[in-house]
């Protein structure tokens, strides 16, 4: 009864029930798309190279979205923004977030996904930290959102330093500023391995708490919570366990390869790829029941899950046929193949990835053979068409080489004595002994040379031969060792095996008759040992002379480690100098865009200009026609022509006026100061209301918040102006019949925002996202630089530190200016 009640537990907790969602939920899910905001933080969440959600928590969220069907789409957002992602409704959830990431005020925390313990990492040659005390006094890099309050608690002699991110921390401890850092080992061992940093080492024995990861969700949306926990509550341990092994239990070369874009669409084109094995050669692979099995066979199918496109298995009777069909370009790729030169002019080899020796089998009665060379007229079989086959032939010409179909064949000639050896592996023959010749022959003698057996891939191929390089290259000798112990070690079983009785009764004689031979034999074997201690000495002799070449060949490499040493430390420097060349670069380019922009603006400025002098210069003409009227007519008096004076004065001051307005709007600032947005959006709007007036375009002013920061405030105008310019050509170009531009203000405890929006119709949704990147423009050559946009993102982006997005509305397009303020600034104004 208690075996019954584990059993049930057992089961429960590997198979969870599956969740029931509510009619409203299920109603809710049909109708709405969820908008899922990814941060860059590998391996937990991040976008891939083909731009598709990544990492152990995406995959715990893929996991629900296809038990309940739900709808996304993808954002790609900065962490520095996720508040005003989640504020303006650009996202609806956030796979992976430390509980001291974001403020709940915007949304709130599921149940808990993942524990992630911290470790101290420190420099290679530091040999003083060696546990927590001697990190008293120490200045310690933790990452902000990684629970420093906790630690500063828990540990107050620590100096705690704390920093943006990884890359902050790692910095720090390299240049001395840091004693240490605390951090997860899973995003330290991503940053060192991108980076190429072997300079730290990590200290496991020094751990701190760990930090607790959740998803996050709009808290507006209280539907998509529930649905978000119960489907949680429905993932199984077992599945758990699988995507944690899948990211955090497997050595790197088990991680994804990466492949560049040509290979990555070669493979996607490709539907399969046509394989050729051996059809009969265990225990490296054969073709059974129409399946590939074997030890290489183990290694395709690892292959196969790496490429991500299927191995399509080409049947075929025997090894000569599985060459013939490479030449003849039926199959792709050659599983297991030596690189030899009559097999180079129809494929290409990648890297060995399997090195076996090479062994001469024989009878028992046969003592070991330490120089095959010695050996006259014996003949030895080695199967046809392999590749070894030639080789022994011309590497060892006193034996006489005997072809054999299969090693099979070869091993049964031995024992009958119609040769005298067989040339084949050492696995091989360890599978066969296992299998059937385990007590007639042995193993006599080893070759020098071995057997290097790469995958052949049809040499028309270059892309695919370049992915099974990297794909034989990700190989861990772990991997290696795990397979070839699995085809070496099998035991099968039999219901009743006579052959094995009558071996163990023979083996047993054996024995007593061992006990009689091994006296005759022992004077033999004396003999034959003196003959190796002879020949040992002899090998002596020769030893100090190959210690002096090694010796010599050490000098060599030493001097060539020099040079590359004095490479690199001319390389190192030289560094800062093509930094700030490429700086200045830069800034050049940067100053070029900034000049362009400036040009396109002038235009817009001369058209200002002539608006708001049209009303000025139509008033001088009348009083003109006045005078001269008056003169013709002999009514032209004194006073008459002072008034006329005054006013024509009055026009000309307007018109000067005009012009300092805008020669200040435009003049650029050499210096940050104090300024009112509420004052620099309303001297923009003056400036610009004559102008977009003339072609019956309103700009409605609802400007009502207003906040005082430090910066250029002709910069925050040219924006405007841009946002502005873009709408009016909008309207002209779509004809809009009432065109309304809306400016409007709305300020938060830490920042103002400015909200511009149109009813122009809008941005084309294919477009939207590339409207920022310099030289982008959807106008003719003749009527746009594709500046404006960039020019303004990066006013407000990196100038104001600000925040700049743009989104779609009902009939027309809205920009959303983000602007922090200083509330200590604010407050004393």
């Amino acid at each position: 009864m208690k075996f019954l009640v584990f059993v049930l537990f057992f089961f429960s907790s590997l198979w969870a029930t599956s969740p029931t969602l509510t009619q409203e939920e299920k109603e809710w899910i049909e109708k709405n798309n969820i908008r899922v905001g990814i941060t860059d933080l590998y391996p937990l969440s991040y976008l891939n190279k083909d731009y598709q959600r990544d990492g152990f928590a995406n995959d715990i969220l893929d996991l629900i979205i296809k038990k309940f069907q739900i709808k996304t789409k993808t954002v790609d957002i900065n962490q520095g923004n996720m508040e005003f992602a989640f504020e303006n409704g650009e996202i609806d959830l956030l796979p992976v977030i430390n509980n001291s990431k974001i403020n709940s005020d915007f949304a709130v925390y599921s149940s808990e996904i993942l524990k992630i313990k911290n470790i101290l990492f420190v420099k290679k040659e530091e040999n003083k930290i060696n546990s927590y005390d001697d990190l008293n006094y120490k200045r310690v890099a933790v990452i902000n959102e990684t629970g420093t309050f906790n630690i500063k608690n828990k540990y107050p002699k620590i100096r705690i330093v704390e920093t943006k991110g990884i890359k902050e921390s790692v910095q720090k401890l390299l240049e001395g500023s840091v004693d240490a850092l605390i951090a997860s080992p899973i995003i330290v061992q991503k940053h060192l391995e991108d980076n190429l940093i072997i300079d730290l080492k990590a200290m496991p024995a020094i751990s701190f708490e760990p930090s607790l990861f959740y998803f996050f969700v709009n808290k507006d949306k209280t539907i998509l919570q529930s649905i978000i926990e119960k489907g949680l509550d429905s993932i199984s341990i077992k599945e758990e366990k699988e995507l944690f092994d899948k990211w955090f239990l497997k050595d790197i070369a088990d991680l994804p390869l990466i492949l560049t874009k040509e290979e990555v669409d070669y493979l996607d084109k490709k539907r399969s790829i046509n394989l050729c094995v051996d059809p009969d050669w265990m225990p490296f692979e054969k073709i059974e029941n129409h399946k590939h099995v074997g030890i290489v066979a183990d290694y395709f199918k690892d292959f196969e899950k790496k490429i991500g496109t299927q191995l399509n298995l080409v049947e075929t009777k025997d090894w000569t046929e599985s060459l013939e069909y490479m030449k003849s370009r039926k199959c792709d790729v050659l599983s297991f193949v030596m690189n030899i030169q009559s097999r180079r002019g129809y494929m290409n080899f990648t890297k060995p990835y399997v090195n076996e020796s090479l062994v001469l089998v024989t009878k028992r009665n046969v003592s070991f053979i330490s120089d095959l060379k010695s050996l006259e007229n014996k003949k030895i079989g080695i199967q046809k068409n392999f590749a070894y086959n030639e080789i022994i032939r011309r590497t060892y010409p006193n034996l006489e080489v005997v072809d054999v179909n299969h090693l099979r064949d070869g091993l049964k000639r031995v024992e009958r004595g119609e040769i005298f050896g067989q040339v084949t592996t050492h696995l091989n023959v360890a599978y066969a002994f296992q299998e059937e010749f385990y007590g007639s022959l042995q193993i006599s003698g080893k070759f020098d040379e071995k057997w290097h057996l790469s995958v052949g891939v049809r040499n028309d191929d270059p892309i695919l031969l370049n992915i099974f390089e990297k794909v034989v290259a990700s190989i861990t000798d772990e991997t290696k060792q795990r397979i070839i112990n699995k085809w070496v070690t099998i035991k099968y079983e039999k219901s009743i095996d006579y052959k094995l009785f009558w071996s163990i009764v023979a083996f047993f004689l054996f024995i007593f008759s061992l006990i009689l031979y091994t006296y005759i034999m022992q004077r033999r074997y004396i003999r034959k040992l003196t003959k190796v201690k002879e020949e040992i000495e002899t090998l002596n002799s020769t030893l100090e002379r190959k210690v002096q070449l090694r010796t010599l060949e050490l000098e060599l490499s030493n001097k060539q480690l020099k040079i590359k040493t004095q490479e690199l430390e001319h390389l190192n420097n030289t560094l800062d100098t093509r930094i700030k060349e490429e700086i200045n670069n830069r800034k050049k380019q940067e100053q070029m865009l900034i000049h362009q922009s400036k040009l396109a603006e002038m235009g817009e400025m001369i058209s200002m200009i002539a608006h708001q002098w049209r009303q000025p210069l139509s008033a001088l003409s009348t009083v003109i026609q006045n005078i001269h009227l008056r003169y013709s007519l002999g009514k032209l008096d004194k006073e008459y022509l002072d008034k006329q004076r005054l006013l024509s004065n009055a026009l000309t001051e307007k018109m000067s006026q005009t012009i300092n307005d805008f020669k200040n709007f435009f003049k650029p600032n050499k210096e940050k100061q104090f300024f009112s947005i509420e004052k620099a959006l309303q001297q923009t709007i003056f400036l610009i209301d004559d102008s977009f007036k003339s072609n019956n375009i309103k700009i409605k002013n609802m400007i009502s918040d207003d906040a005082i920061i430090y910066g250029f405030e002709s910069e925050l105008s040219q924006v405007l102006l841009n946002m502005c310019t873009n709408s009016k050509d909008a309207f002209l170009e779509a004809e809009v019949k009432n065109p309304v531009i809306t400016i409007q203000t709305k300020k938060a405890q830490t920042h103002i925002r400015i909200i511009i929006s149109d009813n122009a119709g809008g941005i084309n949704e294919s477009i939207i996202n590339k409207i920022f990147e310099p030289y982008f423009t959807t106008k003719d050559s003749y009527n746009g630089t594709g500046l404006g946009l960039y020019m303004s993102k990066m006013i407000i982006e990196q100038n104001m530190q600000g925040h700049l997005t743009v989104q779609n509305i009902p009939n027309g397009v809205k920009f959303s200016i983000y602007i922090p303020i200083d509330l200590n600034n604010n407050q004393s104004k």
